[in-house]
């Protein structure tokens, strides 16, 4: 990697941006809910997922807000069967973008970027609608789930009006989610939840690192999108939308109940590697749909901490995944000082360059994601870590990035510099340049805020051994405040992308 040294700065943060003012820039004005970010690429566009996301960390502390985003999700559910954007029945969306935002007009970026994907996907010269994304219904589902649990059932009874006009109810959002999802489990080949693209220009991995890098085998060869792929996460989101459709339609309780152990059971038997104890990134088939495992070790398994996939295992079972789990994903292939690796870096010579979702970039909502994992299944310290990471990479430059680049040393490399700037820049080879206010950067830091107002749950002795463990293996880092101390933490390391 290149680097061309001059004289070095240290870092000062910019005045604060705080997490409530950053929700407002990313908060439609007219009650659609969410936005992606604030930024460039992704400004005044509804994703499903990113919406979720969002939602699930902001369920206790901005609760209309999190109902604005499901209303807004189940009116813009799939109706019918259109191969161009990907759209069926009772499916929810990836993508929804407008020409108008908040009554404005959007800016001209916007607009090449609008008119680039409508030729892809469809649409019209008003909006466009795309449906590639193949977890965002079962976390929909979810959602919906754990916002009753919380608030109680009446959100079912309200009626959205649908884009062809149609009024239905929140329960038939429900139903038609769930219909979807069975619809897809029965026709995988794995008995895992795949994906595979209906329009040859549409997004090739439906998933949330869906850049074509990220699903690769060991062998350098990418995974096989002329057939259909399965990925660990998704198979925690989706057992957690089994659980939640079987509590609230019990007149199907127990078919789901069993469709979810079978999901679990299958995806253990699939994708669990006992020699390397850990879990396979996924699975896809040969051009002879011979099915693969695609065992390169990422950061993916350890979403499955945040769900229920593992709680109605044996107690032997459960310590087995778990421990496992929790000593890869803090171990020093993935953790650094400001997150989690998306690849482990031992797997950095797969991708030639620096990759959107690789082993040279940690993702905040990942990270967060991880967090709220340790701490569900007994880990608080642990989380603690991982959190105080986040909210210092926030500290660094007072804005809630997409990502971070973080090099094979640990160094974190804080952006692109100004004319003005002295320091080392790094010449990194990608082209992938992140938001500034993501949208589920912003609600993992309102999350925390209001973490350290939970009560602790108490640990077996199992999870106090490992936690005390794994800490005195790693790097302790505080949450710091002041510019001293993350000048001494995080010395300015400017980067210049080169591809």
């Amino acid at each position: 990697m290149p680097i061309k040294r001059i004289l070095k700065n240290s870092i000062i943060p910019k005045p604060a941006l705080t997490p409530n003012r950053a929700l407002r820039l990313v908060t439609s004005k007219t009650g659609k809910g969410i936005y992606a970010s604030s930024d460039t690429l992704f400004k005044g566009a509804i994703f499903g997922r990113d919406s979720i996301e969002v939602a699930e960390d902001l369920l206790r502390i901005k609760p209309q807000l999190v109902k604005r985003i499901i209303l807004t999700l189940a009116s813009l559910q799939g109706e019918e069967f259109n191969p161009a954007n990907e759209e069926e029945p009772g499916k929810i969306i990836h993508e929804y973008r407008t020409t108008i935002v908040d009554g404005k007009a959007i800016n001209d970026m916007s607009k090449h970027i609008f008119h680039e994907l409508a030729a892809k996907w469809g649409g019209d010269d008003k909006s466009l609608v795309y449906f590639g994304s193949i977890d965002s219904t079962p976390s929909y589902i979810r959602l919906l789930g754990i916002y009753i649990d919380t608030y109680g059932d009446s959100i079912l009874d309200e009626d959205i009006k649908l884009r062809s006009g149609l009024v239905v109810s929140v329960k038939d959002t429900l139903d038609n989610g769930l219909v979807w999802l069975i619809g897809q489990l029965e026709k995988g080949k794995s008995g895992l939840l795949e994906y595979h693209r209906l329009n040859p220009h549409g997004i090739e991995n439906q998933v949330w690192k869906d850049s074509k890098e990220f699903y690769v085998h060991e062998n350098g060869h990418f995974a096989n999108h002329d057939k259909p792929i399965a990925s660990i996460e998704v198979q925690g989101i989706v057992y957690d939308a089994l659980l939640v459709a079987a509590k609230h339609l019990p007149d199907k309780r127990y078919e789901l109940l069993n469709k979810a152990r079978e999901l679990r059971d299958r995806t253990i038997s699939l994708l669990w590697q006992p020699n390397r104890k850990y879990f396979a990134l996924g699975l896809d088939y040969d051009s002879h749909d011979k099915m693969r495992i695609i065992k390169t070790s990422t950061a993916n398994p350890a979403a499955l901490l945040d769900s229920n996939f593992f709680n109605e295992l044996s107690n032997e079972s459960k310590i087995l995944y778990i421990t496992s789990i929790v000593k890869t994903i803090m171990s020093q292939d993935f953790l650094t000082d400001v997150g989690i690796r998306s690849r482990a870096i031992k797997e950095a010579q797969l991708i030639p360059f620096w990759d959107y979702h690789g082993s040279y970039v940690s993702w905040p909502k990942e990270t967060y994601d991880i967090a709220k994992g340790l701490r569900r299944q007994g880990f608080p310290i642990l989380a603690k870590e991982l959190e105080n990471r986040l909210i210092n990479l926030i500290r660094l430059g007072w804005h809630y990035p997409e990502f971070v680049y973080v090099d094979q040393w640990g160094r974190v490399l804080a952006g692109s510099p100004s004319p003005h700037d002295h320091g080392e820049i790094v010449l990194i080879d990608s082209t992938n340049s992140p938001e500034t206010i993501q949208a589920w950067t912003v609600s993992a830091a309102l999350a925390i805020g209001y973490n350290h107002l939970q009560p602790r749950t108490l640990a077996q002795t199992w999870q106090i051994k490992l936690e005390q463990q794994i800490i005195t293996s790693i790097p302790h880092v505080k949450m710091l405040k002041s510019r001293k101390e993350l000048r001494a933490r995080y010395p300015t390391y400017h980067y210049r992308l080169v591809n």
